[in-house]
């Protein structure tokens, strides 16, 4: 890995850091410190804090698209995959934090329209598996584009809102129950 991307890697890593920790206000002066580099050579990589946080944010779902793409490559059953698949949450994930997502589109309104495009693509090999689950009998037919729209909306909706959080339930909860009122219905059987 050359110096510049073994920089990026390292910045990426102390941004998604300090982003957690202090949201949006994190500075590039904090990034700096944090690796033992000048601010200026920051900006030799990153020509501004919003080229930064495009670069997290890619990098943040290049991992989440990753691991959905390892699990369903991985063994168990078609329908252990889907609900694995759908709720996959690496630590990218919640660091996104889009409780701030009206702050990005104030402040970066590039990085929000990113936010919003990556969690509205990458669900070829989702869809995929959800096609294959219907041709087999494990899922009954469905419209895959409003599926789609209904998880992403809750994944969207369960990042931004800790409502849930404040009543004990985590996110990977949140979702798991999603998925399982979702394969089993609110009817008794």
């Amino acid at each position: 890995m050359d110096e510049q991307n073994e920089l990026r890697t390292k910045l990426r890593a102390v941004g998604m850091e300090l982003f957690r920790r202090d949201g949006l206000r994190f500075t590039m002066q904090q990034a700096a410190e944090a690796i033992h580099i000048s601010k200026k050579t920051i900006y030799a990589v990153y020509p501004s804090k919003e080229a930064l946080l495009l670069d997290m944010v890619d990098d943040a779902f290049a991992h989440i698209h990753a691991r959905k793409q390892s699990i369903i490559d991985g063994p168990g059953t078609l329908s252990d995959k889907l609900r694995a698949v759908i709720i996959a949450l690496p630590e990218e994930y919640t660091a996104l934090d889009l409780q701030q997502m009206d702050l990005l589109d104030e402040k970066y309104p590039q990085v929000a329209a990113r936010v919003r495009q990556q969690l509205e693509t990458g669900w070829e090999p989702t869809l995929a598996l959800l096609e294959q689950a219907m041709n087999e009998g494990v899922l009954r037919r469905v419209s895959l584009p409003v599926l789609q729209r209904m998880i992403s909306a809750s994944i969207e909706d369960f990042l931004a809102d800790r409502t849930l959080e404040q009543q004990g339930i985590s996110y990977t909860q949140a979702l798991d129950e999603m998925i399982s009122i979702l394969w089993e219905g609110i009817t008794v059987q």
